[in-house]
């Protein structure tokens, strides 16, 4: 027994060690397998993965250069003109060495690139350089480059304490028909300017290119019925605030400078009692507020709103307000607002609510009590949150700068001695700077400086032949172009130094 039994437990230690052995030895080499082909996959996931890194690291370097040679490109463009500049979305050639928009895009290799060019004002241009790749089958890359460019040629501003006369022109009976007539308005677009005489047996309206502004040139003219108060351009037509009873507003087809005056290139507005409420008041001033067009008259209902929705024939106002007090001689828009400098005594400055353009009303008024109370407001102009006021002479300031952050809360922040009545007023609106026609015989050329408003001076002055009657200032060509009465210079250029 005791034999037997010592073999029994030898036999079962010996086969159970036999087993226990077998079974740990497949286990490792499974585990061992496995442990293997993990560290191999992960060595080649990190190749392949660290590969596809390298290739879209590259395809990103290449397209961070090409956004930046983009905007050395759209540079070179700027530094040839400014206005080469064109909003919209373009691609990049070049052409005899010098870089070009051209089409939508332009395409390098697998990069497609992309220049965004918007403008901020007058001055300055935003342009996106954008380079766009298919990286693989599931994704796709993005490199962006953004700056912004300014016309420095034109931010090289001269001095305006020192204004001078750059140039004018003389409209003579050969050029103009009649020699003697006033200039009365004027207007700025695209290089050009829009010049309106006085009735006369000349022409009344004329177009000048003055993208060089120390020589103007002619390039139209045509008859007007009436005296042209005021003139605003948009687009291919200029908008004419007439005295003419039976055309109160003129428009005037300006796409071709040089044969505006033929037939079929005026279309008018007659405003008769029934769609103004008095067909004999002259119409005084016009200004845009987005697709409309803003009339102030001396009677009736003094506020009207046109559609320009068809421009070249805006047809019967779409709005009106008979609300106005006293006589309105000039309009300026910003806004859900326009701001209207009158005679009446107690709101010389008098504000019109026009977010409904078929329903605009007056809702506050402002009074100017510094000086004589019995002066009128003759011009206006916008810049920033404050409308600027001029003022027929008093003895006291007749230039008013007013914070009209809240239009229902107007509140005066400063005002200014100018010496004579203040026929019209131009703002920069880069510089607040205040371009004023007046009506001192000493300087009747003036400029405030109102980027202050709280603090506005008088920066410069110039005594020009005969008196300005009005005036718009350019900021890209930094000139002052202004409509005088000088028989043998009617419109007249003023420089800063």
């Amino acid at each position: 027994m005791p034999r037997e039994q010592f073999r029994t437990e030898g036999f079962t230690q010996h086969h159970f060690s036999v087993k226990s052995g077998a079974g740990f030895s497949l286990v490792e080499i499974i585990l061992s397998a496995s442990i293997f082909a993990l560290v191999v996959m992960a060595f080649v996931g990190v190749f392949l993965y660290g590969q596809e890194a390298t290739v879209l690291a590259g395809q990103r370097a290449s397209a961070s250069l090409l956004a930046e040679e983009g905007l050395e490109a759209l540079r070179n463009i700027r530094d040839a003109g400014f206005t080469n500049l064109v909003d919209g979305t373009h691609g990049l050639a070049i052409s005899g060495s010098q870089w070009q928009l051209a089409g939508s895009a332009d395409i390098n290799g697998v990069f497609t690139r992309q220049v965004a060019i918007s403008s901020i004002d007058s001055r300055r241009k935003q342009v996106t350089a954008t380079i766009t790749w298919q990286q693989n089958l599931q994704r796709s890359g993005l490199v962006s480059a953004v700056t912004r460019f300014t016309n420095w040629m034109a931010l090289g501003i001269g001095n305006w304490a020192f204004p001078s006369l750059a140039s004018s022109f003389n409209l003579t009976p050969a050029n103009s028909g009649i020699a003697g007539a006033n200039s009365v308005s004027i207007a700025f677009a695209n290089n050009l300017v829009y010049l309106g005489r006085a009735n006369s047996a000349g022409r009344e309206f004329y177009i000048f290119d003055v993208s060089d502004p120390a020589s103007p040139q002619l390039l139209g003219q045509r008859d007007l019925n009436g005296t042209p108060n005021d003139i605003v351009v948009a687009g291919n037509y200029a908008y004419i605030a007439s005295t003419d009873d039976l055309q109160e507003l003129q428009i005037v087809d300006i796409s071709d400078p040089a044969t505006v005056g033929l037939a079929g290139k005026l279309t008018s507005v007659n405003l008769t009692a029934a769609n103004s409420g008095n067909a004999a008041a002259d119409a005084q001033a016009l200004s845009l507020s987005g697709n409309y067009l803003l009339m102030v008259r001396g009677g009736g209902d003094e506020f009207l709103v046109f559609d320009l929705t068809n421009p070249s024939a805006p047809g019967n106002p779409v709005g009106r307000t008979p609300t106005l007090t006293g006589t309105p001689a000039d309009v300026t828009a910003s806004g859900g607002y326009a701001y209207v400098a009158s005679s009446d005594n107690a709101a010389e400055l008098q504000i019109v609510d026009i977010t409904d353009k078929t329903a605009p009303s007056r809702v506050q008024v402002f009074n100017l009590t510094s000086g004589s109370a019995n002066t009128d407001a003759l011009s206006a102009g916008f810049a920033g949150n404050h409308v600027f006021v001029g003022r027929a002479s008093s003895g006291a300031p007749e230039f008013y700068a007013i914070n009209v952050a809240n239009p229902m809360s107007p509140l005066l922040s400063d005002t200014q001695e100018i010496g004579n009545d203040v026929m019209a007023i131009s703002m920069d609106q880069n510089t607040a700077y205040a371009f004023l026609a007046t009506a001192d015989t000493g300087n009747d050329f003036k400029i405030v400086d109102a980027s202050v408003p709280t603090n506005i001076s008088l920066l410069g002055q110039l005594n020009l032949a005969n008196g300005s009657l009005d005036i718009v200032y350019d900021t890209t060509l930094d000139r002052a172009f202004i409509a005088s009465s000088a028989d043998a210079e009617e419109l007249q250029i003023v420089r800063p130094q």
